[in-house]
């Protein structure tokens, strides 16, 4: 009799292998699923940020066409100060890669990341040649 008392008092200490194997299957499934979508979202914030610099450097490039009756030639002429004193931009935005921006003489702003061209007017990159 006693022994029979004595397995019944026995306190359970920890996991069986069975819980732990569905612990592990379980987090195995959500990582499966969240590690896509992670790994696009830096991808997806780049191309906002471009297309956010695009915005930018056009907005500067029509205000500069405005009061000088012609485009600028490149993205540092907007950094020079005017006669007044004044820039068309603070700080020049780059490509994630660390490029410039193009302005074409008639005022279009793009730039080439990832094999892919973005510009003015366009929300889907642009397929190079050859692709």
């Amino acid at each position: 009799m006693q022994q029979c008392s004595a397995r019944k008092k026995r306190v359970r200490n920890g996991f069986t292998l069975l819980e732990m194997l569905i612990v592990v299957s379980i987090i195995m499934v959500l990582a499966t699923i969240a590690i896509p979508k992670f790994s696009s979202a830096g991808k997806t914030a780049k191309i906002a940020k471009i297309q956010a610099d695009i915005h930018t450097v056009s907005n500067a490039a029509a205000l500069y066409e405005l009061e000088n009756g012609k485009y600028p030639s490149d993205v540092a002429t907007l950094l020079k100060k005017d006669k007044t004193g004044k820039t068309y931009l603070q700080t020049e935005p780059k490509l994630p890669d660390g490029s410039s921006y193009k302005i074409r003489e008639d005022g279009i702003v793009s730039g080439t990341y990832d094999n892919k061209v973005y510009s003015t007017g366009s929300q889907e990159p642009v397929r190079m040649p050859g692709q």
